[in-house]
């Protein structure tokens, strides 16, 4: 493991210190972001008393986790180890880690909390904290925290392809929990009256067993979901350059 940005170790007076600006600082739009890149990529852990809770972002994209490292001022690490696929083939992972843990994990829990979509994740987030905080209803998210979180669900767990010459552009956003693309899907035609689809994709076989992965897609061209799109483009929405930029070439070609 390689420290890449090295940040100073917890203390009361640090923790009162952050807690106190970054209180200040981030808003709903903030936590639905964080809570998107959570749903897909993140990873809530209740630990043992010695190595206490913790709450994480690992990838292999340097951009999002530099910038969570940023945000929650935390170290920036570079790892390299063996891991094994779900189909079982083995691998070597490459990945950027940034890990924030003990108090900092708990406030950060509480904040993004009703910002998660995805059950599963909101029972290890639960987990951690030891209760279950209140999630924030679908029907009640703004337009804007729909798509500063779904900027980064699809940085996450989605993929984008060009076409035709990139006059059009084809979304895909992959999971297991068909429940949670269902979710999705309904506040992105609620918030921006797309038209998508959803459906199931493979049967694939893991160590815990066979899974399902479906798909929801979103299409683009000149007549269709370009308003949606063109939201996804604005500043401080996705914070995984290589995907928005397929985005940005297919707006500059309307």
């Amino acid at each position: 493991m390689t420290v890449i940005i090295k940040r100073p170790k917890q203390t009361n007076e640090r923790n009162k210190d952050f807690f106190k600006r970054k209180d200040q600082e981030l808003t709903n739009l903030d936590w639905a972001k964080w809570g998107g890149w959570k749903d897909t990529d993140g990873h809530f852990r209740k630990g043992n008393k010695r190595e206490g809770n913790t709450v994480g972002l690992k990838l292999k994209d340097r951009q999002p986790v530099e910038l969570f490292s940023e945000t929650f001022e935390t170290s920036l690490l570079y790892l390299e180890h063996q891991t094994t696929a779900p189909n079982g083939t083995k691998y070597t992972a490459k990945e950027y880690v940034a890990i924030i843990c003990g108090p900092k994990a708990v406030w950060f829990t509480k904040n993004v909390y009703p910002y998660l979509i995805k059950e599963e994740k909101k029972d290890y987030a639960a987990n951690l904290l030891g209760y279950r905080p209140e999630s924030k209803d679908l029907t009640t998210w703004t337009t804007d925290e729909v798509i500063h979180y779904l900027g980064t669900a699809i940085a996450g767990d989605g993929s984008l392809q060009n076409i035709y010459k990139d006059r059009a552009l084809k979304l895909y956003i992959y999971s297991s929990d068909i429940q949670y693309l269902a979710d999705l899907q309904s506040i992105a035609e609620d918030k921006f009256k797309i038209t998508s689809g959803l459906r199931e994709l493979s049967i694939y076989k893991t160590q815990k067993g066979m899974k399902t992965k479906y798909v929801l897609y979103i299409y683009g061209s000149i007549n269709c979901n370009t308003g949606f799109f063109k939201s996804l483009t604005k500043n401080n929405i996705m914070t995984l350059d290589r995907k928005k930029y397929k985005i940005e070439k297919f707006i500059s070609k309307l």
